[in-house]
């Protein structure tokens, strides 16, 4: 073996040798910078869990939204952090002494269950009602510390399908959506929701506000009433054909029972029609009101101007035939009554003294308050009337004027087409008081 041979391929590899330590020492060298410079990032990066609790109690205290929004992070990377609902949440806590200490003490509790001083119940504690809470994640060398952000979500149910539901101004449910949608994720905080459909005869509305605050389940259910509001109808008539604006509909009152949804701010009139003996007759026009809780459909028992001037006459017929009749002794001047009527004027008759006078000088006929029905196969109309007249009957035989009301009721004679009389009834001051004070008074004066 030659050493000179063997000299210099050990030269040669002290050479290698020097090259790769160099070299290594580098790479040692840059991977401790990097883990130093991963370090401080973590440490730039990660708040220690005391100083971020000390910063949350900072913002509650002082009311600091800017405090706040600088620790707080989501817990779903959807939901947006916003000032607004950062400043409900800081107001709510604000009022409430019993909540703010609530959470002041439960996140300091979580921080000492971090530092391992003892194990979390959260049943206990309600940790899970915290909407906002000391929250930790896991990084590659170091732990980091945040105040956490729990999702809320909205169950938006609306009562009726094709309306509209706007959280917070936003559109979120539209008509072709059906009823039901769920919102979310959404801030802890409050929020406007706004319900509205449009009807043929109303546009609905219904504004709710919500607080979604300390629920545990995270998911909160609202209700929007876009049902509107709807008027009972009745008519003593079933088959009495509904009117809506003066235009006739298809439906009956007792097809429709109730009517809406429906405006209450007058521009909307209601009517009754329906076909009689003696024509086509409608109620008057009933102006759905803030208070309107129900119609009265039922049509006038007339058809137009004559037929309510047979009634009028037919009434006061009898008043002045009654009183000629009494006074003469003699029932055949009676003209308007049926056979019980004639039977008790008889029996009247002969019951009043001889020398009895009676003088008719009108009536009040109260035309706003006729109780229109059908009875045992008639037309009967109940109407309050005022009679008007002077007579003797008393002690000093003198003539005294005098005002009753009583109560006439009329039974209509489809073969004769007429109204006949068939009772009068008395009716006392405290059943009259409510009567004769609208403009369907009709007063007639006797010549």
């Amino acid at each position: 073996m030659n050493p000179q041979i063997d000299k210099d391929q050990w030269t040669e590899s002290l050479q290698v040798a020097k090259g790769w330590a160099l070299r290594r020492k580098g790479i040692v060298a840059l991977v401790v910078i990097a883990v130093f410079v991963l370090v401080g990032i973590s440490f730039a990066a990660a708040d220690d869990p005391e100083e971020v609790v000390r910063k949350f109690e900072e913002a509650v205290y002082n009311n600091d939204v800017d405090a706040l929004e600088e620790i707080v992070s989501p817990d779903d990377d959807r939901m947006e952090i916003d000032r607004r609902h950062l400043a409900d949440f800081l107001e709510r806590i604000q009022k409430n002494e019993r909540t703010m200490e609530m959470y002041l003490s439960l996140l300091r509790y979580q921080l000492a269950s971090f530092e391992g001083n003892y194990a979390p119940y959260p049943d206990k504690y309600n940790l899970e009602q915290m909407d906002y809470y000391l929250k930790w994640e896991d990084g590659f060398l170091f732990d980091s510390y945040s105040i956490g952000v729990r999702p809320y979500y909205m169950r938006i149910k609306a009562s009726e399908k094709g309306g509209t539901v706007k959280v917070d101004g936003e559109e979120v449910l539209t008509p072709e959506e059906g009823n039901i949608k769920v919102v979310g994720p959404l801030m802890p905080g409050r929020y406007k929701v706004e319900g509205s459909k449009k009807y043929p005869y109303a546009l609905v509305k219904d504004t709710r506000e919500v607080a979604l605050f300390d629920d545990t389940d995270g998911e909160v259910e609202v209700e929007v009433d876009l049902t509107g509001t709807h008027v009972e109808l009745y008519s003593a008539f079933g088959d009495t054909r509904v009117i809506v604006n003066g235009k006739p509909t298809d439906k009956t009152v007792k097809e429709l029972k109730k009517f809406g949804p429906v405006s209450q701010d007058g521009s909307v009139t209601l009517q009754g029609e329906r076909k009689f003996p003696w024509g086509v007759s409608r109620s008057d026009k009933k102006k759905v009101e803030q208070y309107t809780a129900s119609v009265d459909l039922t049509p006038k028992p007339f058809a137009d101007k004559k037929g309510q001037e047979q009634i009028i006459s037919t009434i006061n017929a009898h008043f002045k035939q009654w009183g000629q009749a009494v006074a003469k002794g003699d029932p055949s001047v009676y003209t308007v009554g049926d056979d019980g009527m004639k039977k008790e004027l008889i029996e009247a008759i002969e019951e009043i003294r001889q020398g009895y006078k009676e003088e008719s000088l009108g009536t009040r006929i109260d035309l706003d308050n006729i109780k229109f029905t059908y009875e045992n196969d008639h037309y009967v109309l109940s109407i309050p009337v005022e009679y008007h007249y002077r007579h003797n009957d008393n002690f000093d035989e003198r003539m005294q004027e005098e005002i009753v009301s009583r109560m006439v009721t009329l039974r209509y004679d489809e073969k004769g087409k007429r109204w006949w009389v068939h009772s009068s009834t008395h009716l006392y001051t405290w059943q009259a008081e409510d009567y004769f004070k609208g403009k369907g008074v009709v007063k007639s004066e006797f010549k």
